[in-house]
């Protein structure tokens, strides 16, 4: 996965499920994270960035949070797939 869609897919999910970005920072903290609360908190907003380390440690401490609340939607990982959706079978002879 790229980093813009994890991005946009972790951020959806802090938002999906109104977690307390303080909280989160703490929990990233205890993982390992380096990065700000507030740099955090731009990731999350979609005004800011974070190396693919910083990125995983914060999905991990999202994934932690909804676990514990046993939400069934969860942040990505740089490794995770991202699934493509598709109208339909494609045509074997098209080159579409």
């Amino acid at each position: 996965m790229d980093a813009v869609d994890q991005q946009a897919l972790t951020g959806a999910v802090i938002k999906l499920h109104n977690l307390d970005i303080a909280e989160l920072w703490l929990d990233y903290v205890a993982l390992g994270g380096d990065a700000s609360e507030q740099e955090i908190r731009d990731y999350s907003l979609g005004t800011g960035t974070l190396p693919e380390k910083e990125r995983d440690a914060l999905s991990q401490s999202v994934n932690e949070r909804c676990a514990e609340a046993d939400l069934v939607v969860r942040a990505p990982y740089s490794n995770s797939p991202l699934a493509v959706m598709h109208a339909g079978p494609k045509d074997p002879y098209s080159s579409k």
